[in-house]
């Protein structure tokens, strides 16, 4: 830790090391003694006019946080830290900046009728989801999802009170002032859901390379599984290969079928 002149914490068992140090004064050159307190971290002059201590209780370390989600919007930038702190940095104006009970892993802004950003909806690793208001990030409702962290949410209607939200367990809520219950759980996917919208009452699910459909009611409507192209295309490559090996070993120009995977040492 760096010391700094004037600077005092009591600890128990204090060493103390006196250093001589010059001032510059008007007449010449002053010698002052440094006693630094090696134990407790405190630094104090004698020999100057003046004596300052800093109690120790106002000593803060810097905590150096990490970005972990960040929107950016015409209006500013709505940023969270990795302590759950939430800032808003808008181009013009103040910063502002609230501390939720999680890290947020999904942010959301919505337009108000004035066609600004008035509202941000934001998702946590507790399954909190969580309605402030923008730019003053003032708490407006919070409402609470089971299945986990949140990983992705989108609005359920077009009056923008309700939204859809998905968690790392694959269950998917929707939640809202007036929700019944202020939320309802939809349906449950075989998966984390990465991603979610809704376009003409059908809400679309992305989990990996896994993509679904299902309707407002929970039934599944397609079901499309990403990885099934590359399955195909490395069984069709095993085909050729084999074909190829067959062909040499017919032709019996060399001793012993090539692996065409393998280098060609001369």
């Amino acid at each position: 830790m760096r010391l700094m002149c004037g600077a005092r914490a009591a600890t128990p068992n204090v060493k103390v090391e006196f250093v001589s140090v010059s001032h510059a004064t008007e007449n010449g050159r002053k010698t002052a003694v440094l006693r630094i307190h090696t134990d407790s971290l405190s630094v104090s002059s004698e020999g100057s006019r003046k004596r300052m201590y800093t109690s120790g209780s106002a000593f803060r370390c810097m905590n150096n946080r990490v970005v972990v989600r960040s929107l950016v919007t015409p209006d500013g930038c709505l940023v969270a830290m990795d302590d759950g702190l939430v800032q808003w940095r808008p181009h013009n104006g103040t910063n502002r900046r609230i501390k939720l009970d999680a890290i947020a892993t999904v942010m959301l802004v919505v337009k108000g009728p004035t066609n600004r950003i008035e509202t941000a909806i934001i998702g946590d690793a507790q399954g909190g989801v969580t309605f402030l208001t923008l730019p003053l990030l003032d708490l407006v409702d919070k409402f609470t999802v089971e299945g986990g962290v949140v990983r992705s949410m989108c609005s359920a209607a077009p009056s923008e009170t309700s939204f859809l939200v998905a968690t790392q367990a694959g269950q998917v809520w929707m939640v809202g002032p007036n929700v019944p219950g202020r939320g309802v759980k939809l349906f449950t996917y075989d998966g984390p859901v990465s991603s979610l919208r809704l376009h003409n009452s059908i809400i679309h699910i992305q989990s990996g390379w896994h993509r679904a459909t299902y309707s407002m009611d929970g039934s599944q409507t397609m079901n499309i599984d990403g990885t099934q192209p590359f399955t195909q295309k490395a069984q069709q490559r095993a085909n050729r290969r084999a074909k190829i090996l067959e062909s040499q070993q017919r032709s019996g120009d060399a001793p012993q079928p090539l692996m065409l995977d393998l280098p060609v040492v001369a």
